[in-house]
Formats: structure tokens, sequence, C-alpha cells
């Protein structure tokens, strides 16, 4: 017999010993009582405890599929963003090391618009994410958490294999990556905000070389919408559809040699831009172009900084 055998026994043996056998005949009445009531049930009592106990049995089902889901669509986008690391970025090749990149400075990497595309998908992915929970049956408040921990999950796990590649594991990426989630939290947990404005990204390639979407920041530019539809005091229904941008983007640092007269830029823009999202919704649900600017849609002015 071993320890906990022992212990088990020698438990039973004192409840025996110490409790009253008043309270094992209280005990016998009591269940007695509890029978009797049990016994004289309506057929409509049982009828409705047997619903109750299938409703029970339906939403724990619904529940585990729900979080079956949850799990798959987290380890497919783990398992993606791996195969492509080592298809595309290099992951791999080196050990383990950190690499600090700055942030927006003319001699950061990419001046900063880099920081901004971390900053953008984790955002966007936050929104992506808690779609798919809140279509599988998870309420609002649970879809917008677990949204935005997947999607900070997702950039968590790609920063830690950039830390086994050349271009090392950057914690300025890492702050950028906690704003965009925050955002996309905020404007998730608050319509009210979301109705107001919009984080984008315009992207316009050059198809003259190969290019990478995640990471051609020569030919990204990303903005906040301020949109006059959004608030109630605008009530001119051509007002509606104007919005205010204001952005940031870099050019020149893919071709920049040391050796050769410096071709960096950094610029911010601002300007009236047209809501697209709000034309493209009188004939169709959909929100993408709340996430995209389309290019030529706006009157800006830019400042090199």
């Amino acid at each position: 017999m071993n320890l906990l055998h022992t212990f088990l026994c020698l438990s039973v043996c004192l409840v025996n010993l110490f409790t009253s056998p008043i309270v094992f005949a209280q005990s016998s009445e009591l269940n007695l009582e509890l029978s009797d009531v049990s016994s004289s049930e309506s057929p409509l009592s049982a009828k409705n405890s047997k619903e109750i106990t299938l409703a029970t049995e339906r939403e724990e089902h619904a529940a585990s599929i729900r979080r079956g889901k949850a799990w798959r669509t987290n380890l497919y986008a783990l398992g993606g963003i791996t195969a492509y690391g080592f298809a595309k970025w290099e992951y791999g090749q080196r050990k383990f090391h950190f690499k600090s990149e700055g942030y927006f400075e003319k001699d950061s990497s990419e001046g900063g618009t880099d920081k901004l595309g971390h900053f953008y998908t984790t955002y966007g992915l936050s929104h992506a994410f808690a779609w798919g929970y809140r279509s599988w049956g998870y309420s609002d408040s649970e879809a917008n958490l677990y949204g935005t921990l997947s999607s900070l999950g997702f950039q968590t796990f790609m920063e830690f294999g950039d830390g086994f590649s050349s271009f090392g594991a950057s914690p300025q990426d890492m702050v950028a990556n906690f704003l965009g989630a925050g955002l996309g939290y905020t404007l998730n947990r608050y319509p009210s905000i979301a109705s107001k404005i919009d984080f984008r990204m315009e992207y316009l390639p050059d198809f003259s070389e190969s290019f990478d979407v995640l990471t051609d920041y020569q030919n990204q530019k990303y903005l906040l919408a301020v949109k006059a539809d959004g608030f109630n005091f605008i009530t001119n229904p051509l007002l509606k559809y104007l919005e205010l941008q204001v952005g940031y983007y870099a050019r020149g640092y893919e071709e920049y040699d040391a050796r050769l007269p410096d071709t960096r830029r950094r610029y911010i823009f601002y300007g009236i831009g047209i809501n697209v999202s709000k034309v493209l919704q009188r004939k169709y649900k959909t929100r993408v172009l709340d996430y995209i600017q389309l290019p030529y849609t706006a009157f800006r002015k830019r400042h090199e900084l």
C-alpha cells in the first residue's frame, strides 16, 4: 500500500470516528426529503430539466468547436509564417541575436517606414483575427481580446524568427507591434472611435522589379484618416464623403550607398481625401478600404524632414 492509499484510508477513518451519528441521520433524512421532492416533480418540470440539459450539451459542443477552430487557425498562421521566413527571410541562418534599428531617424533602418509596417500589420491582423473569432460564435468582447492576443502573438513569433536571421530581433519592432495591437483593440472596443478614424497603407508597387509587399517599404505610405462621416455635427451629405489625412513615408533607402551622395528622404504629408470606403459601401458591404488607401484619391501637400 503506497503513501497515497494510506492517507485516504486514514482520512476515512477519522471522518467516521469524529463525526456524530446524528449528522449522518440528518443527512439521510435530507436525502430522503430530496428524493421525495424529486419523485414529486411534475412531467412539465422533468421536460424543462431535459431541455436545459440538452441546451447545455449543445453549448458545450459549440464551445468545443470554437476552440478547435481557434487553435487550428493560430497554428496554421504560425506554420505559414515559419515556412515563408525560411523561404524569404533567411530564418535559421544565424544564431539568435538582437539588433537595434532605431525609429524614424534618418540613419535608421528604412527611415522608420518599417516600424509603421509592423504597427499596421499588427493592427490589421487584430481585426482579421477578431472577425474570425466573432464568426465562430465568440462574443464581441471575447473576439476583440482573443483577436488582439492572436495578432500580437503572431507578430512576436515572427520577430523571434527574425532573431535567427540576418535581420535580428528588433526591440523597436516589438514596440511598434504593441502599439498597433493597442490601436486595433481600441477601435474594435469603441466603434464610435472607429467610425471617425482609420489607419491605412497606400501601396503602389514597382512591377519592373521583384517586390515583397510585406517589406517593400520603398513603395509604401502610411496614413491616419479622420473621416467626416463619423461626426454627427457634419450634416452635409457631400462633406460626409471627405476626410483629412496625415501620413509619413521614406524613399531612397533601398539604393543608399554611403560612398555616394545621400539619397535618403523622409516625408510627412497632409491633405483632403475621398472616403472611398464609404463610396464602395453604397453597393458592397465591405470595409476593406478602411485599411487600404487607393492611390490618387487625395489632394496632399508634403514636407521633407
